[in-house]
């Protein structure tokens, strides 16, 4: 991903952060991702988009 309005142009890989994300990123709680996993998301094989990161207390309640 690139934009020159975002650190001059610098192209920005996200795949070279994810693992600092996922390690200061794990907010969710352990009932958040049984749902997931119960209702079938995220498996092998699926693709999935994330528009939804940094969920506030309210929409999590929603989304459980």
């Amino acid at each position: 991903m690139t934009n020159r309005e975002i650190d001059g142009g610098t192209p920005f890989d996200w795949g070279r952060t994810s693992l600092d994300y996922a390690k200061f990123r794990d907010i969710y709680p352990e009932e958040f991702y049984r749902k997931i996993v119960e209702r079938r998301l995220c498996m092998d094989g699926q693709s999935v988009l994330d528009v939804g990161t940094g969920v506030t207390d309210s929409m999590q309640e929603m989304v459980l």
